[in-house]
């Protein structure tokens, strides 16, 4: 281990004495000028010219594919400081959760009920067994776990009559994610039957219309996110007359007017989407939602349903569930750290490198990935449109905001690491 390596990686004692990345001050952070006395460098081979040696397989090189040790960046004699940096607070964000409280919804999942089986007879077959609304309850509630109190959560249940009803003003509001905010969301979803239609689509517009006047009335500030969770599709009963007639006019006016106009600048309310069985058959439908919603992973299709949560191929509903929706929590949360300033004169944007250590593991370097918008499908970091904050982004923000013993260092100097 290079010397500037181990001056990198904290002792045992100092980790245990320093606050978590999420509970540090926003005040700047230790600089840690580098020697003049510098080891062997590492040299970059000519075909990563302009950034840092990506090496991986070799034991003290990568923690994987795509992941690049600290030592290749830290050994390579260019750092000039390395910077201790504290995770700034997060934005705070508002997610109303959507959810389809239809009569499948009380059957027990694949494989003990079959969706065909539960479109026939909307019952559990099993009443020892969690019925696909108890699951998505459980997952829900775990995830808002993992949620700060800065992020304010509600939820709102469609139909709300046993038949097509749907409403403009949630069941739960909108409220900041304290103790008593989950009691209540607790106590909503219990109180819950499962019974009546899929209004899906008069349930997605209300979210919406409920979230931008809220925004507009300045009592949400933040990112709005609506996370809409069925086990099937727009119910033909369901329609609109005033705006469209059947199940697929008015999907077809959900997808392709309703969706990106919530997406638009100005309203910038973007849509998660959760397929659980059931849902088969409206796969194309949903990852439509998704993606025209801003949520879509980049290069996904809809037509391979690969746009959304998607339930149906999982074998274990639950676990599927709460990985699902952990990973939604995760992406409407913001890392951002502040970029130090060097003492020579303003930062060289490309000799920037970010450097993760995990509590219970070695420190490697975290890629810049510019290739999708952070809140988009990028994972790894980008500088923000003032070139002043770096931002965490996808599981990396996830990964470091739930690692209580992490932190989180800036190395000035050497060429900036990032994807191919």
């Amino acid at each position: 281990m290079s010397w500037r390596l181990a001056m990198l990686l904290c002792s045992a004692a100092a980790c245990a004495a320093e606050s978590p990345p999420s509970l540090q001050p926003s005040a700047a952070g230790m600089t840690v000028p580098t020697p003049a006395l510098n080891p062997t460098p590492v040299p970059v081979p000519a075909a990563t010219a302009g950034r840092a040696a990506r090496t991986t397989g070799a034991a003290g090189a990568g923690d994987g594919p795509g992941q690049v040790n600290a030592e290749v960046i830290l050994a390579s004699g260019c750092a000039s400081e390395t910077e201790l940096v504290p995770l700034l607070p997060p934005s705070p964000s508002n997610i109303l959760f959507v959810i389809d409280r239809s009569g499948s919804m009380a059957c027990n999942p694949p494989p003990l009920t079959s969706s065909d089986a539960c479109e026939r007879d909307p019952k559990r077959s099993d009443p020892k067994v969690s019925s696909k609304w108890e699951l998505t309850s459980q997952a829900l509630l775990s995830a808002l776990e993992t949620l700060p109190d800065t992020t304010s959560v509600g939820v709102s249940y469609f139909s709300n009559d046993d038949a097509c009803g749907v409403q403009s003003i949630p069941n739960v509001p909108l409220s900041r994610n304290t103790p008593a905010q989950r009691s209540s969301l607790v106590s909503s979803l219990a109180a819950i039957k499962p019974n009546g239609s899929t209004p899906l689509v008069g349930a997605t517009v209300l979210a919406y219309r409920y979230m931008h006047e809220k925004a507009l009335a300045g009592t949400i500030p933040g990112g709005q996110y609506v996370v809409l969770i069925t086990d099937g599709q727009q119910s033909d009963a369901c329609d609109d007359p005033l705006r469209c007639k059947g199940a697929d006019a008015c999907t077809d006016l959900l997808v392709n007017h309703d969706v990106p106009k919530a997406a638009a600048d100005g309203v910038d309310i973007r849509t998660f989407v959760v397929g659980v069985p059931g849902s088969e058959a409206a796969r194309t439908v949903l990852s439509e939602i998704a993606k025209n919603g801003g949520t879509g992973a980049p290069g996904c299709d809809p037509k391979l349903g690969n746009c959304h949560f998607d339930m149906t191929r999982e074998t274990e509903l639950g676990a599927a569930l709460q990985r699902s929706l952990q990973k939604i929590a995760g992406q409407t949360l913001t890392c951002d750290l502040a970029l130090p300033k060097p003492k020579d004169g303003p930062v060289n944007l490309k000799l920037v490198n970010v450097v993760f250590t995990p509590n219970q593991a070695r420190a490697r370097v975290l890629p810049q990935d510019n290739h999708a918008p952070c809140d988009a499908g990028a994972d790894g970091w980008q500088y923000n449109a003032a070139n002043d904050q770096i931002r965490l982004c996808g599981d990396t923000c996830t990964a470091v905001r739930g690692d209580r013993g992490a932190r989180i260092d800036v190395v000035l100097g050497c060429p900036v690491f990032g994807p191919d």
